[in-house]
């Protein structure tokens, strides 16, 4: 377990792990839309974006951890807080569909963007049956936890492991 340990203490490694964590759970999120028909509401799309951010700062630490050494920690640190802003996301969407609080402004329902080539007629069809996804009904459940809910455990995970990793390496390849 050490060794597992040590081995993310090199900048290098802890990016690329954070930029696959971080694409793996964006898969996730749109192989349940695309594959499994899960549409997400503006929330759930709200939580995609952190990730988004994240994979371009763990690849660039990565490519900085062999090139710019020094610039590799802040970006390890930047990528920890974009786990931390989907922890508070995911937690605020937690809270909304428990009824913690009430259902935020935007929260009725985005679904995909009609085709621009649509008519007027067609169009007014579209928005006429389009499926509303509320922000405060969970979609997914799995073990008695929201998909929401999985995803505040993973970012919080994801947190922790970044900020402990990037902090024990920050010295990392300096002492030779």
């Amino acid at each position: 377990m050490k060794k597992f340990c040590d081995f993310f203490t090199n900048p290098a490694h802890l990016g690329l792990l954070l930029a696959f964590t971080s694409a793996a759970a964006l898969a996730f999120a749109y192989t349940m839309q695309y594959g499994f028909n899960h549409l997400p509401c503006h929330l759930c799309y709200e939580q995609r974006k952190p990730y988004m951010v994240a994979i371009v700062l763990g690849l660039l630490a990565f490519v900085a951890a062999k090139k710019k050494p020094r610039l590799a920690f802040p970006l390890l640190l930047l990528t920890g807080v974009c786990f931390l802003v989907d922890m508070g996301i995911a937690g605020f969407h937690f809270g909304t569909e428990q009824k913690w609080w009430p259902l935020a402004a935007g929260c009725g329902g985005e679904g995909a963007i009609p085709d621009p080539n649509l008519t007027m007629d067609e169009l007014m069809e579209y928005f006429k049956n389009r499926p509303i996804v509320r922000c405060d009904v969970p979609g997914w459940i799995f073990l008695g936890i929201s998909m929401t809910g999985w995803n505040f455990l993973y970012a919080s995970g994801l947190a922790i492991f970044t900020f402990f990793h990037a902090i024990k390496g920050r010295h990392y390849g300096k002492k030779a």
